[in-house]
């Protein structure tokens, strides 16, 4: 068992501190979302049918969460590791620097609308025991995400697993 990984154990359960999104939820983004992915439901970017909606106007499409979560790629900001970076760094540090993600899951609570402004927090959910894979031996790390409204209204929590491995180990 390595360093890392005990480490990381005492840390599951570990949550950051709310981190805002850059944009708002807004209709710009949502029709480029909608264009892009060929989505043409009226309830994301007809007004005129979404106001006869039980959702009284346009919503978000749910999937869009991370989109308006994603931090700029430039210019690059340093700033405080939640603890699911910490975990995969840490067992970078031990050798286990090939990741790949494995798995998501998103469960969606309140529709999100044009105005809502978005934050969430990163927990360290789990990390497995050491396995061996055909990408290499290493453990499963993951995450849960809680996205929230201005309202504190949960809109969608996500779990986000990936493998981090040792290069080279494979079975």
């Amino acid at each position: 068992m390595s360093g890392a990984f005990e480490e990381l154990q005492a840390m599951v359960g570990q949550e950051s501190e709310p981190q805002v999104c850059k944009d708002d939820v807004n209709k710009a983004m949502i029709r480029h979302w909608c264009e892009a992915m060929e989505d043409g439901n009226p309830l994301y970017t007809d007004e005129a049918y979404a106001k006869t909606s039980k959702y009284g106007g346009i919503v978000a499409p749910p999937q869009m969460v991370q989109a308006f979560s994603t931090p700029p790629l430039w210019p690059k900001r340093e700033g405080k590791q939640d603890p699911f970076a910490k975990a995969v760094n840490r067992m970078g540090d031990d050798g286990y620097f090939g990741i790949v993600a494995t798995t998501t899951t998103q469960e969606y609570l309140v529709p999100m609308r044009p105005g809502d402004q978005l934050s969430f927090k990163v927990k360290l959910a789990s990390l497995s025991p050491e396995k061996t894979t055909r990408m290499g031996t290493g453990h499963f790390v993951t995450a849960e995400y809680t996205y929230v409204n201005q309202k504190d209204e949960a809109v969608c929590i996500q779990s986000f697993t990936v493998l981090t491995f040792k290069p080279g180990t494979g079975g």
